[in-house]
């Protein structure tokens, strides 16, 4: 619950997340990263209460749901997109390759500073997994030098949809989302073949890349540009590339 009766009498977590923003924000540029997540809205409009100036950008990948881009359009219209990339999606996989658990280049827009803020608001919670719990804190700074703040770090799951209430939110939920990231995320393994399903155009683009990357290769004799060989099962079971399929 959002009001909690503890040793130390009410804790009222939305003030105190309140007081934080105000508090580590002071004389400030203020960011919020914004993902049109749930967290995230909780954050934008934690900052809107605490009355603070502060900018909301939502950083590309391109691997977006559909659903999710039209939510944050039709209810978060301040809120600017930000594309941190030069090619387009399919020259991008010809070059990097698919993403996968060890290169994740899709990520680049998110992690990339922006510039003209000290400070960035990020909708981390603790009770999100393990990893997040042990390598987050409330207050820090990131890899670019800029400062970070999670306001909602000791929030529950319980406390965010409390929180925003009768406020919008993106349909993927209401399906049994429980969490809304990107299309065939290699980090959701387990899910791709549901993506693909639900998603073929997005899929049908991430195939046509993928085939061409092969092609790249295929021509480079398996050979990185670095003059590096690939390792022996790249070339196991070599696909026919049809660059013009996406089927």
């Amino acid at each position: 619950m959002l009001n909690e009766q503890t040793i130390f009498g009410d804790k009222d977590k939305v003030a105190i997340a309140i007081e934080r923003i105000r508090t580590f924000c002071e004389g400030q540029t203020v960011l919020c990263a914004f993902s049109g997540g749930k967290d995230s809205q909780c954050c934008y409009h934690l900052l809107e209460e605490s009355g603070v100036e502060f900018h909301a950008e939502y950083s590309i990948t391109r691997f977006e749901p559909p659903e999710l881009m039209r939510f944050i359009r039709q209810h978060y219209p301040s809120v600017t997109f930000r594309r941190a990339f030069k090619r387009n999606l399919i020259a991008d996989i010809e070059y990097h390759g698919l993403p996968n658990m060890w290169a994740r280049w899709c990520c680049k827009a998110k992690h990339c500073k922006t510039p003209g803020y000290s400070m960035t608001i990020i909708g981390v919670r603790a009770d999100e997994s393990p990893s997040r719990k042990a390598k987050w804190r409330m207050v820090g700074i990131k890899q670019d030098g800029t400062k970070y703040l999670c306001p909602i770090i000791d929030w529950t799951e319980t406390d965010v949809w409390e929180y925003l209430g009768s406020r919008p939110h993106c349909s993927l939920y209401d399906e049994g989302y429980t969490r809304i990231g990107c299309v065939c995320c290699p980090l959701a393994i387990a899910k791709m073949g549901e993506d693909v399903k639900r998603w073929p155009k997005t899929a049908a683009v991430l195939r046509q890349g993928a085939c061409r990357f092969v092609a790249r290769m295929k021509a480079a004799k398996y050979t990185t540009s670095r003059g590096v060989h690939c390792a022996s099962w790249s070339e196991a079971d070599d696909p026919p590339v049809s660059i013009g399929s996406a089927g």
